[in-house]
């Protein structure tokens, strides 16, 4: 191996190992970091909700989400749109093929390992962010090294000395500038593949973390699936339906050119049944082929895109790291009221064996003695909790302003805004009032429209009924495009949600009276 090439090499690995400068913003976001990896954990490790890890991780991903709008200032301003999809699916050559020329260098290609954003720039270059959080120059031909390795040594014999090794594990992120990605407003982020390849070398927990957190965290999500696959699996349908509902979300059937018309309008609407069955609101499923760029569904593609570009959406971050200190907060709250009803009931049944002998009630004054010190702790560590809430977001204010960015603690009244799901609240006043559904009821229901709606004539939850209900919303919500007018929908979604929110309040109240 040649002096100049070991050299380079060396050059590389030092720079991505690099430690930051002791910069002051440096210390400001080591001072959000250890709130997060030590001072939430360690409040939170006992009497954690059921849902804490999960809390957790997510919390983390939007912290890393952010840090990247810190450290590249360059995002500030622009909607992320997150490409996702499994291995092979299309997403990483989308973008070359969106404009009919490369938006990237000739013979580079975003980096599959590791999260690579893609914005609008005067000219190419790129640079990464370290584990270290540290900014790292990188020169457009070693972006592929990152990731698919380098440094293998050879002898003068060719006999391999050395294999050679990736760097992906020690990078966060890569950011990319190029002249030829026309979109100025938006970011591209090309994410792992979530869905397992052949290959001995996918890491499930790594590379579904990384793509769950990256989608997690964007603004617009556009989700890949191959054409020849001509289905979503069942895991990559259980990988969807845990990122966040109210993130807009564009299907893409890639490769559309090894499929004749007939098929792909199948495939279309069989996706489209699967996210529909599923529960999974979607914006459309469009076709596209790198092949042949300018047919299928891309002008249609193109013209979303461009929306997108020029929408302003204000950064979330506030509202989305508020939710998980709500969420701990309630949980306290119902333990602790759940720890004093509990009690009061000891308590009442105290005074009632209040002339019995001391070796009949000594145990049940244990346990009132036991309760007690349980919500003593619970309380502690709801009040930590509030003063964790204080000091995050006042350290996230400070990050803010220094970077321009005007970031308010949202208030928890702000926070209520989500359309209840009024099923779950059927179902829960049910649970509540020890409600038990009529087994007689589907028997009726079915006697009753027999004939009149083909659907309910099959057995309800088989695949036959459900293709029916399928066919019955097809051939009656066809709605002509000229007599969709948007304010017309932002009225019934309101009216809806009043509507909600006044079951809501029914229902609050009968459980009310309802409780001793």
């Amino acid at each position: 191996m040649q002096y100049n090439e070991l050299l380079s090499k060396f050059k590389l690995l030092s720079g991505v190992l690099k430690q930051p400068d002791n910069t002051e913003m440096d210390e400001r976001l080591a001072r959000l970091s250890k709130l997060i990896d030590e001072k939430i954990p360690d409040t939170l490790k006992k009497n954690a909700p059921p849902e804490y890890y999960e809390l957790y991780t997510d919390f983390k991903a939007l912290y890393g989400q952010f840090r990247n709008f810190v450290l590249y200032d360059e995002l500030i301003g622009r909607n992320v749109v997150a490409l996702g999809g499994g291995f092979s699916s299309g997403k990483s050559s989308f973008l070359n093929a969106l404009d009919g020329e490369n938006a990237l260098p000739t013979d580079i290609s975003p980096s599959t390992a590791v999260p690579t954003f893609i914005v609008n720039g005067e000219k190419h270059y790129a640079f990464g962010v370290n584990i270290f959080d540290a900014k790292i120059p990188i020169e457009l031909r070693d972006i592929p090294k990152i990731s698919h390795g380098f440094g293998e040594v050879r002898d003068e014999n060719g006999e391999l000395a050395a294999e050679s090794v990736t760097l992906g594990h020690v990078i966060k992120s890569i950011f990319l500038a190029s002249p030829k990605q026309s979109y100025t407003n938006l970011a591209f982020v090309d994410t792992p593949g979530f869905s397992k390849p052949d290959s001995d070398t996918y890491s499930a927990q790594t590379d579904e973390y990384i793509s769950r957190s990256q989608l997690n965290s964007s603004s617009y999500i556009m989700l890949f699936v191959q054409a020849d696959a001509g289905t979503l699996k069942d895991e990559d349908i259980r990988f969807i339906q845990s990122l966040r509902t109210e993130t807009p979300k564009l299907f893409i059937v890639s490769k559309a050119d090894v499929k004749s018309e007939h098929e792909l309008n199948d495939i279309v609407a069989h996706i489209k049944s699967q996210l529909t069955l599923c529960g999974i609101a979607f914006m459309d499923v469009l076709t596209f082929s790198r092949n042949k760029p300018t047919e299928y569904d891309a002008k249609i593609i193109r013209e979303i895109l461009g929306i997108w570009n020029k929408a302003h959406e204000a950064p979330q971050f506030s509202r989305n790291f508020k939710k998980p200190f709500i969420h701990c907060r309630e949980f306290y709250e119902k333990e602790i009221e759940s720890e004093r009803r509990r009690l009061e009931q000891l308590n009442i049944s105290l005074t009632k064996l209040s002339g019995e002998e001391d070796e009949t009630i000594a145990p049940l004054r244990k346990l009132v003695q036991s309760i007690q010190k349980d919500i003593a702790k619970l309380k502690a560590v709801s009040d930590e909790l509030k003063e964790l809430n204080r000091e995050f977001f006042s350290e996230l204010k400070n990050v803010c302003d220094k970077i321009g960015i005007n970031m308010q603690e949202p208030s928890e009244a702000d926070m209520y805004d989500d359309i209840p799901d009024p099923l779950k609240l059927l179902r829960d006043y049910k649970h509540a009032k020890g409600i038990k559904t009529n087994p007689e009821t589907p028997e009726l229901l079915k006697e009753a429209f027999s004939g009149a709606v083909p659907a309910l004539d099959k057995t309800a939850g088989g695949s036959a009924h459900r293709d029916i209900v399928v066919q019955l919303l097809r051939s009656h919500c066809k709605v002509d495009k000229d007599k969709i007018h948007i304010n017309d929908a932002v009225d019934t979604a309101d009216a809806f949600k009043y509507g909600i929110q006044r079951l809501t309040g029914v229902l609050k109240k009968l459980n009310e009276e309802a409780m001793p």
